[in-house]
């Protein structure tokens, strides 16, 4: 075990006995390895069982967060107990319950028309594709070669720009992905709601992370609670402890549910 699970672990045990846990985990690149493309993430079933485990603790609540949509998490990791934010907080499912960020969210209509116009610009070039979501959609240019990949961001410039301006949308950028999302979600908007639902509200928090996108959550838990990045070699961060890659996400995960349920 290396020293920054044995301090995560530590920092777990020395809250009260009767201090419960609010667990936030981003699921790509944090639960999982980042795939190619977004459907060939998927989880072990070690990671199934400890997250099973961990969902069914009486002191705890498992929350998984993710830019996929909701739809699709539930899919993917079908587990009782467990709660869900998706879209990047847009959208979610909470104490069993369907959960909607308030944000002034554009048009159906707007939506298509930006998505067809980004389709169009980029038309000639290659390594690239656009996953539609229920509040936005997301460009992936994880397979372009470097240099379509600056001729992409060429074109995508002064394009994310004009959308920027127009004022209802905003652009999140992560790992090889734009997004293009309705202006006031994140993730760190969306937990600071759950922060006060009841039963919520008293529960110590935990964020686990790996991107830019998670960087708001980090934020709203300064001084309220621990947050840990995930991966290496990365920019600064707003999070207080690290782990290198999601072997040791899993870890620390299953370290935390023994001592959890040795406690209980």
């Amino acid at each position: 075990m290396n020293r920054e699970i044995e301090s995560l672990i530590a920092a777990m045990t020395a809250l009260p006995k009767d201090q419960g846990l609010l667990l936030f985990l981003d699921y790509d690149g944090t639960l999982v390895e980042i795939a190619p493309r977004p459907e060939l993430a998927h989880p072990t079933q070690e990671l199934v069982h400890v997250l099973g485990r961990l969902a069914s603790l009486p002191d705890l609540a498992l929350v998984v967060v993710s830019g996929r949509s909701l739809k699709n998490l539930r899919e993917i990791l079908p587990i009782g107990g467990l709660n869900y934010l998706g879209s990047h907080g847009a959208e979610g499912l909470i104490g069993g319950e369907p959960w909607t960020l308030k944000v002034g969210a554009g048009s159906r209509e707007e939506k298509e028309e930006l998505q067809r116009q980004l389709a169009c610009k980029l038309a000639d070039l290659s390594g690239w594709w656009l996953e539609t979501k229920p509040l936005g959609f997301a460009l992936h240019y994880r397979q372009a070669e470097p240099e379509e990949e600056v001729r992409i961001f060429k074109i995508l410039g002064p394009w994310l720009d004009q959308v920027s301006r127009a004022g209802h949308h905003q652009i999140l950028q992560g790992k090889k992905v734009v997004e293009i999302l309705p202006r006031g979600v994140s993730k760190g908007a969306a937990i600071q709601e759950i922060l006060r639902f009841p039963g919520f509200s008293d529960l110590f928090p935990v964020y686990l992370g790996d991107d830019v996108t998670d960087e708001s959550a980090f934020q709203v838990l300064q001084g309220r609670g621990l947050t840990i990045k995930v991966g290496v070699g990365q920019a600064a961060t707003a999070a207080s402890y690290s782990l290198t890659h999601p072997a040791e996400v899993q870890q620390f995960l299953t370290l935390l549910a023994s001592h959890l349920e040795v406690r209980a």
